[in-house]
C-alpha cells in the first residue's frame, strides 16, 4: 500500500479527507494507465453524489492519488455549495409581476448577454417577453431546476414557435448564470416552419393585382394623401424595402437626381422609435423609373418624413393598418398582408425577362432586399418558381460576408460605407 503525504492546513479539508479515507476504499485500486509500463499516464475520475470531476493525467501513482484526493475535496465543496444555494423561481429570475388585472410585466431579458453591439431591439424584447408569459402563468412559482425533460416536452411542444424560442432562451440565460446544469427546453424536435410560399392558399401578388392595389390606394382618399399610400406600395413592391425601413425614410434620404434611396434607419411601428436597419448595415438602392416618377409628384405633407401620417407624424402600426385595410378591401383582397409585396418584388427581380421579370441574379436581389447570406433566404423563403436556378449552398451563410459569420466583427453602422445595389432603367422598362 502506498502512503500519500498531503499537507492540509484547513480543518474542514482535513475532515473531508478523513471522510474520504473512511468511506472510500478505492485507494488501493490502481488507476487506469493510458500509457506504457515504462512511460505510464494514469487518468481517472472522482465521483460524489452522482457528480464527477476529472482528475487529470499523471506520470506516477503517487501523483495521481494526491490529485485524486484534491479533486474529490473540490468536488464535495462544489456539490455541497450548490445544494445549499437557493435556486430562483421562474418569476424571480424573470423579474416578473402579475398584476391584479392579469397583466404581466417583467425585466427579463435586461442584463442578459447579447451578441449584437447595438443590443436587442425593442421589438425583439417585446417578442421575448410575450413568449415567456405563458410559462410565467403556468409555472411562475416553480424553481428553475425543478423541470424535467419529459415535462418540458409535454408543455412546450403544443406551444407556438415564438413561445418555444423565448422559453429556450430564458433557460439558456439560467444556464449562463449557473443556476441550472442544463436546459431541458432545447432540442424539442419541432418541425421547421413551412416556407411562406409553400403555405396553403399563398400566392405571389400578380401584376394585375399589383396595379389594382395601386389604383385602390390612390382612390382610397378624396385628398392627395392617396398618392402617399400608393408610394408606400411602390416602395416595397419595386425595391423590396422592409416596411419599417419605408416609414423611416426622410426626404433627405431620397436623391431624385441620381435615383438613389439611402436606407439608414428603420421604424418600430409599435413604439414609433427609429433604430438602425436590420443587421445594422446601411445600404443604397437605385429606384425604378416607376417609383422615381411617383416620388416626384407625391405631396410633401411633412418637411422631413417621406411617408408620414395625414398629420405629418411617423407612421404607427394602428394607423397604417387602418389605411391598408381600406386599400386591400377595395381591391377585393382582404387577407393580403403588406409584407407580401416583398415576395412580389423579389420574384419580379429574379424572373427571366421573357416572363416579365428583370432577370437579376439571386445574389444581387438578396443585396437589394438587405440580406447578407448570398441569396439563401431569397431561394428558401421568397422564391416560388424554378426559374431561380440552383439554390446557393446553405454553407454560404457561414462565409466571411454572410449574416451568421463571426470571423470578422462587423463595423458599427455609423462607420460603415453603404453599399449601392440597383435596378437599371433598361431592365425596368
Amino acid at each position: 500500500m502506498i502512503l500519500l503525504h498531503t499537507v492540509v492546513g484547513d480543518d474542514s479539508v482535513r475532515d473531508a479527507l478523513k471522510t474520504v479515507e473512511g468511506d472510500n476504499r478505492e485507494e488501493d485500486v490502481m488507476p487506469h494507465n493510458r500509457g506504457t509500463r515504462r512511460k505510464p499516464r494514469y487518468v481517472g475520475l472522482v465521483s460524489y453524489k452522482g457528480h464527477t470531476k476529472w482528475v487529470g493525467t499523471h506520470s506516477s501513482v503517487a501523483a495521481y492519488k494526491q490529485a485524486e484526493q484534491e479533486r474529490l475535496v473540490e468536488l464535495r465543496e462544489e456539490v455541497d455549495l450548490a445544494e445549499g444555494r437557493r435556486i430562483s423561481t421562474v418569476m424571480e429570475f424573470a423579474g416578473a409581476v402579475i398584476h391584479e388585472d392579469g397583466r404581466i410585466t417583467m425585466t427579463w431579458p435586461e442584463g442578459q448577454r447579447v451578441l449584437k453591439e447595438t443590443g436587442r431591439r425593442p421589438s425583439t424584447v417585446r417578442r421575448l417577453r410575450d413568449g415567456l408569459k405563458p410559462l410565467i402563468r403556468d409555472f411562475g412559482d416553480r424553481r428553475l431546476d425543478s423541470f424535467g425533460r419529459q415535462e418540458a416536452l409535454t408543455w412546450a411542444l403544443p406551444q407556438w414557435r415564438y413561445i418555444q424560442q423565448s422559453v429556450r432562451q430564458f433557460f439558456n440565460h439560467a444556464v449562463n448564470h449557473e443556476l441550472i446544469a442544463r436546459n431541458v427546453f432545447t432540442h424539442l424536435g419541432v418541425r421547421k416552419r413551412t416556407r411562406r410560399v409553400d403555405r396553403p392558399g399563398f400566392e405571389v401578388v400578380s401584376s394585375e393585382q399589383y396595379e389594382r392595389l395601386r389604383r385602390c390606394a390612390r382612390a382610397s382618399r378624396t385628398d392627395s394623401y392617396g398618392l402617399i399610400l400608393e408610394g408606400a406600395i411602390l416602395a416595397i413592391g419595386e425595391t423590396a424595402i422592409r416596411p419599417g425601413e419605408i416609414f423611416a425614410l426622410n426626404h433627405s434620404d431620397i436623391d431624385l437626381a441620381t435615383g438613389i434611396i439611402r436606407i439608414r434607419r428603420q421604424l418600430d411601428l409599435a413604439s414609433g422609435v427609429t433604430d438602425w436597419p436590420k443587421d445594422d448595415e446601411p445600404r443604397d438602392i437605385t429606384m425604378t423609373p416607376a417609383l422615381r416618377g411617383h416620388l416626384e409628384i407625391m405631396p410633401r405633407i411633412s418637411p422631413d418624413i417621406l411617408f408620414p401620417t395625414p398629420r405629418g407624424c411617423y407612421m404607427r402600426r394602428s394607423t397604417w393598418s387602418t389605411h391598408w385595410h381600406a386599400v386591400r378591401a377595395a381591391a377585393q383582397m382582404p387577407g393580403l398582408e403588406f409584407y407580401e409585396f416583398r415576395h412580389r418584388a423579389l420574384q419580379w427581380m429574379i424572373d427571366p425577362p421573357h416572363d416579365g421579370g428583370l432577370g437579376l441574379d439571386i445574389q444581387t436581389a438578396a443585396h437589394i432586399a438587405g440580406h447578407h447570406d448570398g441569396g439563401y433566404l431569397v431561394c428558401s423563403t421568397y422564391s416560388s418558381s424554378p426559374s431561380t436556378g440552383p439554390w446557393p449552398a446553405h454553407g454560404a451563410r457561414s462565409t466571411p460576408t454572410s449574416r451568421g459569420s463571426r470571423s470578422r466583427p462587423r463595423a458599427h453602422p455609423q462607420h460603415q460605407a453603404p453599399k449601392t445595389y440597383g435596378l437599371s432603367a433598361a431592365k425596368c422598362r
